[in-house]
């Protein structure tokens, strides 16, 4: 199952089959579950848009959200 969000930034995460998953900030996207809680957990997605938004700097790497955060999220 899946939920959307709003990427807040940049985030990067691998996905069951291993491929390596990017999403850009500025754009609503449909994560898998844990990931969104993950995510959500590190203030790096919401439900959508805040008002007051602006988009990262460019200078800024993509967050990474690790396995084992994922992991935790499904607890």
């Amino acid at each position: 199952m899946s939920e959307r969000r709003f990427a807040l930034v940049d985030l990067a995460y691998r996905s069951n089959s291993g491929r390596l998953r990017l999403h850009e900030a500025g754009h609503t996207y449909d994560l898998p579950r844990a990931v969104a809680h993950a995510a959500t957990k590190r203030e790096l997605v919401a439900k959508q848009q805040p008002p007051r938004w602006a988009p990262p700097s460019i200078f800024h790497p993509p967050e990474v959200i690790t396995e084992m955060e994922v992991i935790e999220a499904m607890n």
